[in-house]
């Protein structure tokens, strides 16, 4: 190993080593419990886990349990592996088209971006996903400067991510046909064919544990229509917009600006022409354009931040040069405006250069973007990760559990699960999920219809199971029914025509932080949810 390679190394044992304290301790949120619950009985139908299925990140899961025996810990040892071999990947990538230095600002700003670090944290199959993006991203530059020995390479690893996060393979989809439409037509066909027969390899096994092939498919449509698509709509683009803001400000930071500045001085300077044909242009707006389309005009959600990791890579890999590019520019203006005051001074002071005066103009425009500007990003990032407060800080994870311990607390201090149902909707944090996985004793339902196959059913769990029933069963011994009311305070058409703050304080729970928990007699969950078809068995009245 040569002495140019320790900063690489180091950064990489650095980025695994700094996951490690501040992982989480249980399933985080919504998709993190249902991995954890995938992992152990893999049925899409159930959401075990949510379509589309999210196929090697589940097995690559159950594999290292067999090892580990920790679900939660499984996923996130994955992760923190992942975390480093992508940096690695970066730095390889920036290295290749830009340069070391930049290769390796870039590796150091993904290693701290706070949505990559957060991520790696995490048991979410973005990170995994973010690997495999950067691999094929990698050979797809090879492949675009005619290395086309990593053409059949690429093509497994774009089918690898598309059984890790099965929407990856549709929006990489343009990178890799623009990387290897020069190869010729057998070489090409050839490709086609190992990405067929590498999606195979993960699709099949993947619909059997799902019911088959056509229950597979109906279960993806319908989740889709269930939960994500509204349609076609301008209304929707200037959230979606703020959204991919938010998202790449969280994982930029101020590098955002010098981004947007990069950008348009390069398009300023490039000719029409001979951008079409420059490899680089071609790879980041291949590999850009349609993730970020997508995001923008069709679907985007706002705690979904690991949405961003299919592009983030890119974006900093473009940074260091942005960067310099920025500053070169705004130096040039600000050397430009002085000459003019200089006047004749100016010309004799360009025409009098020594060669070391030629070193030190050269010096000052290059140093600053290419070392002092990544290190100041940097040391954002590290105050944005560890002190903020944001959605994709340390701070995020510990909330959210000290939360969860609250609320698993404090309903089985006050609750009996042989006289106590838990109602709740599929919020991402503290909702049906949490309840039925942390507090396994109590049956779990959500009262939220879903159409699967033509059939209106509704979510049930109980000893960490999943089932899709068509009504609740109240037996004679149920009494009350709990629910999160936070949520429901926040939004009250959840519940319908009544509010839940109306009610007597005999009804409101606080656990000690603040959160609220209401408790309902059963005997009115058909007013509070009449969308529901109840079964509640007759018992003794009681106090």
């Amino acid at each position: 190993m040569t002495k140019n390679h320790w900063p690489v190394v180091a950064l990489l044992v650095a980025t695994c080593l700094s996951r490690i304290p501040f992982r989480a301790h249980v399933p985080y949120g919504l998709d993190s419990i249902q991995f954890v619950l995938g992992l152990r009985h893999y049925d899409v139908r159930l959401h075990q886990p949510q379509p589309p299925g999210y196929f090697l990140f589940v097995m690559m899961g159950r594999v290292v349990n067999k090892l580990i025996q920790d679900p939660n810990l499984s996923f996130i040892a994955l992760n923190i592996l992942f975390s480093g071999l992508a940096v690695w990947l970066v730095f390889l990538l920036g290295k290749e088209i830009f340069g070391a230095r930049s290769g390796l600002s870039s590796a150091l700003l993904l290693a701290t971006s706070p949505i990559f670090w957060f991520h790696g944290e995490v048991a979410l199959s973005n990170l995994a996903d973010c690997f495999f993006v950067c691999l094929l991203a990698l050979c797809c530059w090879r492949n675009l400067e005619g290395n086309y020995r990593f053409m059949n390479f690429s093509a497994v690893v774009l089918g690898l991510a598309g059984g890790v996060r099965q929407n990856t393979i549709l929006f990489l989809l343009p990178l890799w046909i623009v990387s290897v439409r020069k190869a010729g037509l057998k070489r090409m066909a050839l490709a086609v064919a190992i990405l067929m027969v590498t999606v195979c390899a993960w699709y099949v096994p993947m619909a059997h544990l799902s019911g088959g092939l056509k229950a597979y498919q109906i279960a993806v449509r319908d989740h889709w229509l269930n939960s994500n698509w509204h349609g076609f709509t301008l209304g929707w683009l200037p959230f979606n917009l703020v959204c991919v803001g938010y998202f790449i400000l969280l994982g930029t930071g101020p590098g955002m600006l010098l981004l947007f500045l990069g950008g348009i001085f390069y398009l300023e300077k490039a000719h029409l022409d001979s951008l079409w044909r420059d490899h680089r242009f071609q790879l980041f707006a291949a590999w850009l354009i349609p993730p970020v389309s997508f995001f923008i005009l069709i679907y985007s959600h706002p705690i979904q931040t690991g949405h961003s990791l299919i592009y983030l890579p890119a974006l900093l890999i473009l940074m260091p040069a942005g960067a310099q590019l920025t500053c070169e520019q705004i130096l040039g203006l600000f050397k430009s405006k002085q000459g003019q005051f200089r006047g004749k001074d100016a010309v004799v002071l360009r025409r009098g250069e020594t060669k070391s005066t030629l070193r030190s103009s050269r010096w000052l425009p290059l140093s600053i973007p290419s070392q002092i500007v990544p290190l100041v990003l940097v040391g954002c990032n590290l105050f944005t990760f560890l002190k903020m407060n944001t959605s994709v800080s340390r701070l995020a994870v510990a909330q959210y559990e000290s939360k969860l311990k609250e609320v698993v607390t404090t309903v089985k201090e006050q609750f009996s699960p042989e006289t106590t149902i838990l109602m709740n909707y599929d919020f991402m944090f503290l909702g049906f999920r949490d309840y039925m996985f942390h507090l396994p004793e109590y049956h779990t339902y959500q009262p939220k219809l879903y159409t699967l196959a033509g059939r209106t059913l509704l979510f049930a769990g109980f000893r960490q199971e999943t089932r899709l029933i068509d009504r609740i069963e109240i037996p004679a011994t149920t009494n009350f029914f709990v629910l999160n009311a936070d949520e429901l305070l926040k939004d009250p058409s959840w519940i319908h025509r009544l509010r839940i703050d109306k009610f007597s304080d005999e009804n409101l729970l606080m656990t000690p932080s603040g959160l609220t928990l209401f408790r309902g007699d059963v005997r009115d969950l058909p007013r509070f949810f009449p969308q529901i078809q109840f079964n509640i068995h007759k018992r003794r009245d009681f106090k």
